[in-house]
């Protein structure tokens, strides 16, 4: 999707996604039921455009600035507000779910960028059909899977039985020592989370590796190692959950802890609908 170029301190169309017209009974009910969306003073509403609805939103585009984008506390409430929008149109019909703070000029602006790209949004729209992202996120408990990696491996415990008395020598075997289970703890993680996404991925019909953030982005101590999503099937949703318990289960004891969210709107699953393509 694309985010247009907006004009301070003006109303602008924030758009929340695109869907079918079967989504419009879930846009707009009776007036005391009006869907409140990003920006609390305007309804959520919608635009009708050759068999594709966008779903819009009147906002100040100039509070859409630099500044308050970068702001967590204001950023995140909006950015809640734009995603139950979604979710709920995703209710009663497929969507292409538009990323947080994209804004047209114009009605006018919007119909030109839905003729330009229609074809290939009603492909997605039939591609997506009853489908939904699910988000698998792993951590590591660092100490406890140091201490798993070097029990169950016999070379490290060697390492460790044979470890000197005397404190100058103890010191540089200890050095080594700790290289040597870092190499292995770096082994470990990588060899678990590959098999981690082959046997996830049996149960979806894509995924996509996303970035492992730091701690200050997910507000854990835990170093996330694994991030990534997966498109399934609404009827292999309960599959993906089993599999997913399984090897939740599987890694109970070993440091790694796994966060399964979702169901979600495709958000990494859908095209790349830029200004100036076809």
């Amino acid at each position: 999707m694309t985010d247009s170029h907006t004009e301070p301190s003006s109303l602008g169309i924030y758009l929340y996604c695109l869907a079918r017209p079967e989504c419009l009974p879930a846009v707009k009910g009776p007036a005391e039921q009006d869907l409140r969306g990003v920006d609390e003073r305007y309804p959520v509403g919608a635009l009708e455009e050759a068999g594709v609805v966008a779903v819009i939103g009147d906002v100040d585009s100039g509070e859409f600035c630099d500044q308050n984008m970068q702001k967590l506390p204001w950023v995140a409430p909006r950015a809640c507000r734009h995603e139950a929008v979604v979710e709920r149109i995703m209710g009663a019909s497929p969507v292409l779910p538009v990323k947080f703070g994209t804004i047209f000029r114009s009605r006018t602006s919007l119909k030109e960028f839905l003729g330009r790209h229609r074809e290939r949004i009603v492909r997605a729209l039939d591609d997506l059909h009853d489908k939904t992202e699910l988000s698998v996120k792993g951590y590591l408990v660092e100490d406890e899977a140091r201490q798993m990696v070097s029990a169950s491996d016999p070379a490290i415990q060697s390492r460790i039985a044979a470890l000197s008395s005397s404190p100058g020598a103890q010191y540089l075997q200890q050095k080594q020592l700790d290289a040597m289970i870092e190499a292995a703890l770096h082994a470990w993680v990588e060899r678990v989370t590959h098999d981690l996404h082959e046997i996830l991925e049996l149960y979806a019909l894509a995924s996509t590796k996303l970035r492992c953030h730091a701690s200050a982005v997910t507000g854990r101590p835990d170093r996330m190692v694994f991030n990534r999503s997966f498109l399934v099937t609404a009827e292999t949703v309960p599959d993906f959950r089993w599999a997913f318990s399984d090897q939740q289960h599987a890694h109970k004891a070993t440091g790694l802890i796994l966060e399964l969210r979702g169901p979600w709107p495709p958000y990494n699953f859908c095209p790349t609908l830029s200004e100036g393509k076809p």
